[in-house]
């Protein structure tokens, strides 16, 4: 079993015993609150593991199904420890991921978010950076994965400004995905080399 399933699974049993168990929710979702005044730091980490329903844990666990194991090889490639490195990317990503949110929230009493959609934000542009002309189908769309992430970062960004979501965390996804790049070039430096040229010798026919 791959790294990235191994994720998925474990997210999906914390998932679904958490909605039998309203406790679990409540005592485990990200309050930017309670972490900053009562320092329940944990909450950064094990709120990643809750979703709201299964729309939102389908969507994001698809996505990691999709992304992690190709992202998995690249780091293996790049650092010859695949497994032990997008740990790392998923873990970090979930805190770097929050980090918005806290300072953003940190003094109101009602905010709150779960969800691994900030760390797969990290795992996805992560596989952007590795392989940027990779072709992402986005409603049905082909289009290059740096033509994507693109797009991706002004609407996350816009947004979390705006706060055009709802209920949507779009500074955990702005943050994760900005995270997924940086943590890229920190393990496997000699990518960068690699991305420009990508670049450069892309064509669209």
């Amino acid at each position: 079993m791959s790294t990235s399933l191994i994720i998925i699974a474990v997210t999906v049993g914390i998932s679904i015993w958490a909605w039998r168990e309203p406790g679990v929710f409540e005592k485990n979702a990200f309050y930017p609150y309670k972490a900053w005044h009562d320092k329940e730091w944990f909450r950064v980490i094990t709120s990643s593991f809750l979703h709201v329903d299964y729309q939102h844990l389908i969507f994001n666990m698809l996505t990691m199904f999709f992304f992690g194991s190709a992202v998995e090889s690249y780091l293996k490639m790049y650092t010859g420890s695949g497994a032990l490195f997008l740990i790392l990317l998923y873990l970090s990503g979930m805190i770097v991921s929050e980090i918005g949110t806290l300072f953003k929230y940190k003094d109101d009493r009602g905010y709150s978010s779960v969800g691994a959609s900030g760390a797969v934000s990290a795992v996805i542009f992560s596989g952007i950076w590795f392989n940027p002309t990779s072709q992402i189908l986005v409603m049905f769309i082909p289009m290059p994965g740096f033509v994507f992430g693109a797009i991706y970062l002004i609407y996350t960004a816009y947004s979390a400004k705006n706060d055009y979501s709802g209920h949507i965390n779009h500074d955990a996804h702005f943050y994760g995905s900005i995270w997924g790049v940086l943590f890229s070039i920190l393990v496997a430096p000699s990518s960068i080399s690699s991305f420009f040229e990508a670049l450069i010798n892309y064509r669209i026919f």
